[in-house]
């Protein structure tokens, strides 16, 4: 049977990627981690691997196209199913037909079952017949832009709660998503009218006189001599909005201290570099104090055994977090290859899709900008804190009552206060110098 190749999950909150490129034809042979296509997320250019081994069976999305998170983009079988499809035209479920002896995709079952719609009478699209989640949706659909009148809508969890928490029944509110999802935008959209003062007329003036000329519009403010517009990218949109987001929902608060290096760095192996040091130090740390290598989002926290570290990668059109999962099992060699990988693969554009999900907690490092000292960072929802590193560099320092020049850095951590308290934060430095203190000896 066919395996069906679907628009991955690029990243939290992410609901749709563009399909910039198919790398694959219809009918190439196509081995398991072989590159199908190439995909636009709100972060980056992200290659798509196949998760099968078979026969390009067919695109079912032209390129330059935007497509919602879990819809079936192409299909993966045998050399014979090329000949053996059937039209769809031809393969249309008949309507007395029984729900559970049609051939469903789970999730087209599992969308029908939410939304009370008889699978009997959807025509399915897939090899076969197989009725997809498109079928299903195209139903629904139609249903979101009148949910007045069925009482029935599309909406992610986090805009359900946020009208929950504002007293606004959705069902009054316009949808704008592909899909005829009500969007987070949609949401505060209305709400901001519905909030809105009422404007008090003004007083009733004599008309004036009528002109049939159509009213000039008012030219455009023009640019200073010597500046030029730069459109803003998708990347760095994105980025405004999650942070923006980020800074108005989330309290944070920060902690700061000096972290002397030098003896580790002087025992660091031959390819390994500061930066690894930090990395795999913050690993340890988090393992130690696990209240920080958590998400927050839709007042439920959660706390995972497992480090999966977001390294911040600055590039030309943004900043870009990919992610080095289960961090915990490497060691500080193992974290200098990944990550070095990892960042070669971010920067040349090739970067896969499970790159850029799941982290449950982040380094930023503007430490290769000398003159950066010290800086905060804004934390990247949902999880609950970031750990923002400055320069390395010579420093005066007191040890045991005498004046030192030690290489030192200065790490500062936010933290949401939604989900953590200073003392963890404390602690959390705390525990860094303690492994510090075990690498040094």
């Amino acid at each position: 049977m066919a395996v069906e190749i679907i628009m991955p999950n690029l990243g939290f909150d992410t609901q749709s990627g563009r399909l910039l490129e198919w790398v694959k034809q219809p009918g190439d042979r196509v081995a398991k981690g072989d590159i199908l296509a190439v995909i636009e997320s709100d972060k980056a250019n992200v290659e798509l691997e196949s998760v099968a081994a078979g026969v390009l069976l067919e695109h079912l999305v032209p390129p330059d196209t935007d497509v919602a998170v879990g819809a079936v983009i192409a299909r993966i079988g045998a050399p014979d199913e090329v000949a053996q499809r059937t039209p769809v035209a031809a393969v249309a479920a008949p309507v007395s037909a029984s729900p559970a002896a049609l051939d469903v995709s789970p999730v087209a079952r599992r969308l029908a079952d939410e939304h009370s719609i008889n699978l009997a009478r959807v025509s399915g699209s897939g090899v076969g017949g197989r009725i997809m989640r498109g079928d299903v949706e195209a139903l629904i659909a139609p249903s979101a832009g009148t949910s007045a009148a069925n009482g029935d809508f599309l909406a992610l969890p986090k805009v359900r709660k946020a009208a929950r928490d504002g007293g606004i029944d959705l069902r009054s509110v316009p949808p704008s998503g592909s899909r005829g999802q009500i969007t987070m935008a949609d949401f505060e959209r209305f709400r901001a009218v519905a909030h809105a003062d009422p404007i008090e007329p003004p007083p009733p003036q004599a008309e004036p006189a009528r002109s049939t000329a159509p009213t000039p519009m008012p030219p455009a403010a023009p640019i200073p001599e010597g500046g030029r517009d730069i459109p803003l990218t998708r990347t760095r949109k994105t980025i405004g909005e999650r942070l923006s987001k980020s800074m108005r929902e989330a309290p944070h608060f920060y902690v700061s201290g000096e972290f002397d290096i030098d003896a580790a760095m002087r025992k660091l192996p031959g390819k390994t570099r500061v930066n690894d040091l930090i990395q795999y130090l913050t690993v340890q740390t988090l393992l130690r104090v696990p209240e920080l290598n958590a998400t927050y989002a839709d007042d439920r926290l959660t706390q995972y055994e497992h480090v999966h570290l977001g390294i911040a990668i600055a590039l030309e059109d943004g900043l870009l977090t990919p992610v080095l999962p289960h961090a915990e099992r490497l060691s500080l060699l193992g974290i200098a290859d990944e990550s070095r990988a990892l960042i070669e693969r971010a920067r040349s554009k090739h970067l896969r899709a499970d790159d850029l999900q799941g982290a449950t907690f982040t380094i930023s490092n503007l430490g290769v900008i000398k003159q950066v000292e010290r800086f905060t960072a804004v934390i990247n929802p949902p999880q609950v804190a970031i750990l923002a590193v400055g320069t390395v560099k010579p420093r005066a320092l007191v040890v045991d009552g005498g004046l030192h020049i030690r290489n030192t850095v200065y790490l500062t951590l936010s933290g949401d206060h939604r989900a953590v308290d200073g003392m963890h934060l404390a602690r959390f430095m705390a525990t860094f110098q303690d492994q510090l203190d075990t690498m040094s000896r």
